[in-house]
């Protein structure tokens, strides 16, 4: 049980590892744009938000997968078809239970819920944060004297 545990605490720390990747990328990424393409941004901060989000869901995809492969290839699921279906709803703290792990490996599926709600709870704090910037550069354009006029 130990084993198992010391095992989704490397779980963890491997996703967070990723999401922070993702997220510098996508930072740096949208902080050249402020530099060099402002007027996309301006014009279609909507597009924008869109791709976004787009982008901050692959890294989450790629952490179910994660998981789903770790109970798959440790034999807590018998199929990579039920261990992506049982990880995604555990990661999204869904939960149906219509899948439901043995005795044995119930408490690291816990593991993976809390990390779910750590990454979702840190993109989405990006989102609103990449949101707000991008309205708030619009709605600041949309006013007379923006551009010292």
């Amino acid at each position: 049980m130990i084993v198992r545990l010391a095992l989704a605490c490397g779980l963890i720390a491997a996703t967070v590892a990723i999401q922070a990747f993702f997220m510098s990328a996508g930072l740096s990424a949208f902080r050249q744009a402020e530099k060099r393409r402002e007027d996309v941004l301006i014009r279609y901060p909507t597009f924008v938000t869109v791709a976004w989000v787009i982008y901050l869901i692959i890294p989450i995809i790629v952490d179910v997968g994660l998981w789903a492969a770790f109970y798959y290839f440790s034999q807590a699921l018998p199929s990579l078809e039920d261990a992506l279906y049982f990880s995604t709803v555990t990661f999204t703290t869904v939960g149906y239970g219509d899948i439901v792990l043995g005795k044995d490996w119930r408490q690291v599926a816990t593991f993976e819920a809390v990390n779910g709600w750590i990454i979702f709870g840190w993109a989405t704090a990006l989102m609103m944060a990449v949101i707000q910037r991008l309205y708030f550069r619009a709605d600041n354009e949309a006013r007379p004297g923006a551009h010292g006029e």
